[in-house]
């Protein structure tokens, strides 16, 4: 009989496909570890990393520990101590429960366990590619400490794919920052190499998230409490006036477990919607409602969360942000106090009610007439244009003469003159007189539309441009050259430095390209804590986008530059994010001359058809095209 083919696979490979779905890089490693360590108990915990996490990870924490017993056992696949039945997958008040983290963790890296207990038990492992290599008996204090070491070293094609040790190192950090985040109450140590990054100490939310994104705009958070059919909504939001939000600045929670959710990062834009497209929302909220209405056992990694009703989740969520906008301007509506209005109104309304009433219908005038002896309406000076009324011998009235009124020809305004503040212009006199020749207007060569499009015609048709993509398109190549032959962009200098504070991980990226910033034309110093500030700025960026550049700037290398490994890679990184946020933007009103430049550079570069991205810069309609759409 033939054998079979199917087989069943050893420990050793099914430990490597566990891990490549759990440990998907460094940053993955840190995750499950801090959770771990969160369900201990710990009050403190500890992460250090060397280059990018791929050659050092330690976690220590101060957390009830593990036995001997446990110990031989933590590293083995599918052993946990936070789940007993099948039913407690449905009521889970833990991070981990699966018991895959320290056994994926295991197959792919060196590691090395040291932990202990109140009672004193403590001990070590020592473990490579999943397999035990040294055990012994050691003092140690209470708490677990977890050395990652050599991570990917047997499996090298994951290990290139990899990231570059900055873009990873951001990703840990991220890590720390939402648990951080998560749990206020726990101090947090985050160190690179030999430098402490951040250190969150135990306190108020609002405290945490100063440490985390900067005090300046945790101060103006608005606090988020509203509940509806079950679903708890709390947190902190940035009012509806702030503009400087980042994408990696929205934080969601379900049980103090930071998860990602489309829908509800949906929810919460749409809720800003109505303050315009300018509002960049800071968002830190916390979800809770029933068990049976999530799932976090929907994703190895556990990132993601399944939920019962995506509706109702989704409407809670923007009925809470729409609370808290009404009450913050409740709050801030000026109270106008009409008690003294009021009791003016009364006792005017006392003297009305004690004076002699007189019967309707004979009410005194206001002003008593003036009495003369005419018998007949008449003004001060009579041009005839009023016929008098005699034979009515009843007193007449003097007025003041009426303003002459204006005749059609001093009403008459030319549409194509610019009258200086709503004067108008007369034409009597002018009114017969020949026109004065003038010379046809002629429409410049490009014109904006809704200060977004440039458009113009050529001789095949009509050209519409992109400015903001086009834009790009001129400065990235600019950029790119100047990177990669090492000069520079001409900057000037700023007679009183503008003055910014940035986040954690914008320090971190704003280290990582400081020469470069450098030689795109801006100098920025350390200025003292989170501050810094800005010496000079490129010689083409209006002074009071400085700011907003820089910020946009650093949030685009957090974002693109996590992808990128060799230098080739990040000075293109560095390039599209320079291009993108110095470029004109939508909204942006263009002079002639400038739009005339623009289009001159866009044709003079390498690919003038589309923008670093790969979007469109321009779009051409022929002539026949037009004569089809008017059906000619």
């Amino acid at each position: 009989m033939k054998s079979a083919e199917i087989h069943v696979l050893s420990d050793e490979i099914i430990n490597k496909i566990a891990a490549g779905e759990v440990i998907e890089r460094p940053a993955s490693a840190v995750k499950e570890l801090i959770e771990n360590a969160i369900d201990a108990g710990a009050t403190r915990i500890q992460v250090a990393i060397e280059e990018g996490g791929k050659k050092k990870i330690q976690v220590i924490d101060n957390g009830k520990g593990m036995n001997a017993a446990d110990l031989d056992l933590c590293y083995l696949r599918h052993t946990t101590s936070k789940l007993f039945s099948a039913d407690d997958l449905f009521h889970l008040h833990t991070n981990g429960f699966r018991g895959e983290a320290v056994a994926s963790i295991a197959a792919v890296s060196k590691l090395t366990i040291t932990s202990a207990t109140d009672e004193g038990d403590s001990g070590r492992i020592k473990l490579e590619g999943g397999n035990v290599v040294g055990k012994q008996d050691i003092q140690a204090s209470r708490g677990t400490t977890f050395l990652v070491e050599d991570l990917f070293y047997n499996t090298p094609v994951r290990r290139t794919f990899l990231s570059s040790d900055t873009a990873e190192g951001t990703r840990i950090f991220d890590v720390v920052l939402k648990t951080a985040i998560a749990h206020p109450e726990i101090r947090f140590d985050y160190k690179v190499g030999d430098k402490t990054v951040f250190t969150g100490i135990p306190g108020e939310l609002r405290n945490r998230i100063a440490e985390a994104i900067g005090s300046k705009i945790a101060k103006v958070l608005l606090p988020v409490d509203y509940t509806e059919a079950g679903v708890h909504v709390w947190g902190y939001v940035s009012p509806t006036t702030e503009t400087n939000g980042k994408r990696n600045h929205q934080f969601l929670f379900i049980r103090n477990r930071p998860i990602e959710s489309k829908m509800v990062s949906k929810a919460v834009q749409q809720a800003y919607e109505p303050y315009g497209a300018q509002c960049k929302p800071v968002s830190v909220l916390f979800l809770d409602m029933p068990d049976m209405e999530f799932d976090v056992n929907v994703h190895p990694a556990k990132r993601e969360v399944r939920f019962a009703n995506q509706n109702l989740v989704f409407l809670v969520v923007s009925h809470a942000l729409r609370d808290t906008f009404t009450k913050d301007m409740e709050a801030k509506s000026p109270l106008i106090d009409l008690s003294d209005e009021i009791a003016g109104l009364d006792k005017v309304n006392d003297l009305q009610d004690s004076a002699p009433k007189v019967p309707y219908g004979f009410e005194e005038p206001l002003s008593k007439p003036v009495a003369t002896p005419a018998t007949s309406f008449t003004t001060k000076e009579s041009n005839g244009d009023i016929p008098e009324m005699s034979n009515r011998p009843t007193a007449s009235f003097t007025f003041d003469k009426p303003r002459k009124t204006a005749s059609f020809n001093d009403l008459a305004q030319d549409l194509f003159s610019t009258p200086e503040a709503g004067k108008v212009i007369s034409l009597e006199g002018h009114v017969n007189e020949a026109p004065e020749p003038t010379t046809q207007w002629v429409p410049p060569t490009f014109f904006q539309i809704a200060n977004t499009y440039i458009a113009g015609d050529d001789s095949s048709g009509l050209l519409v441009i992109d400015q903001h993509a086009a834009h790009s398109r001129v400065l990235y190549e600019q950029a790119l050259d100047t990177l990669r032959n090492g000069s520079a962009l001409d900057s000037q200098e700023l007679l009183f430095p503008e003055l910014l504070e940035l986040s954690k991980l914008e320090v971190e990226a704003l280290k990582s390209v400081e020469n470069q910033f450098k030689h795109l034309g801006f100098y920025i110093e350390h200025f003292g804590g989170e501050t810094y500030q800005i010496r000079a700025i490129p010689s083409a960026l209006p002074l009071s986008r400085a700011i907003k550049a820089v910020k946009d700037f650093l949030d685009s290398i957090g974002d693109e530059g996590k992808g990128e490994g060799d230098m080739v890679k990040i000075q293109d990184t560095i390039a599209k994010a320079w291009a993108n946020t110095n470029a004109y933007q939508a909204g942006d009103k263009l002079k002639p001359e400038e739009m005339a430049a623009l289009v001159s550079q866009l044709m003079l570069t390498e690919e003038p058809l589309k923008s670093p991205y790969g979007h469109p810069t321009l779009l051409r309609f022929t002539l026949d095209e037009l004569a089809k759409k008017f059906k000619r």
